[in-house]
C-alpha cells in the first residue's frame, strides 16, 4: 500500500472517530423535581462526565443509603452507550419549535426544566404538565432513570445551573377542627 493511501486511511479513521464522539449540544443541563422522590440538577459535559447537584433527597435520614444526599454535589461518568443514547435523544428534538413553558396547575408531582445550547441557539424549557411533548417526556424519563443508576462521587466543586428551578413544596396536611 502506498504511503499516500495509508495517510488517507488514517485521516478517514480519525474523522470517523471524531464524528462518532460529536455531541449534539454545546451545553445541556436538566433539573428535575418530584415532590416526594427527589430534586436534582445535572450538567452533561462534552466528554463522558456529568456534574450533579442533589437539591433534596429522602435519603438524608437513612444512613444505609450512602448517596445521594441533599445539598450535595457529585460527579459521575456516563458509559459510552449512555452518551450515545443522550445524543440520539437530543438529535431528534427540534428545540426551535418547542415552547418555553408547558404548565398545568397541580399540587404535587413532577416538573423539570432543561437548558440547551448549540452554536448560536439556546433555549430553556420548563415543564409541569401532563400534556407536554412526548420527546421531552421521554428524554426526562431517560435522564431520571440514568441518574438512579450512576455511581456518584462527592465533589467540592461549586456548581451553578441555568436549568435550576424552585420546586413547589408538598401541600401542608389538612387542619383538623
Amino acid at each position: 500500500m502506498k504511503v499516500k493511501s495509508k495517510i488517507s486511511l488514517i485521516i478517514l479513521a480519525f474523522t470517523f472517530v471524531i464524528s462518532c464522539n460529536k455531541n449534539n449540544y454545546d451545553e445541556f443541563e436538566f433539573s428535575y423535581g418530584n415532590t416526594f422522590e427527589t430534586n436534582f440538577s445535572i450538567r452533561f459535559t462534552q466528554n463522558d462526565s456529568i456534574y450533579l447537584r442533589e437539591n433534596w433527597s429522602p435519603n438524608d435520614s437513612n444512613d444505609n443509603i450512602p448517596y445521594p444526599k441533599s445539598k450535595t454535589n457529585y460527579i459521575a461518568i456516563l458509559t459510552r452507550k449512555q452518551k450515545e443514547e443522550l445524543n440520539a435523544f437530543l438529535s431528534k428534538i427540534d428545540f426551535k419549535k418547542l415552547d418555553t413553558v408547558y404548565f398545568e396547575r397541580y399540587e404535587d408531582g413532577k416538573q423539570y426544566k432543561l437548558y440547551f445550547k448549540k452554536n448560536d441557539f439556546e433555549k430553556t424549557i420548563f415543564v409541569r404538565s401532563h400534556h407536554s411533548p412526548q420527546e421531552l417526556d421521554s428524554l426526562a424519563n431517560w435522564i431520571v432513570d440514568v441518574k438512579r443508576n450512576l455511581k456518584l462521587k462527592k465533589t467540592n466543586k461549586i456548581l451553578e445551573f441555568k436549568s435550576k428551578f424552585y420546586s413547589i413544596p408538598p401541600p401542608p396536611p389538612p387542619i383538623s377542627n
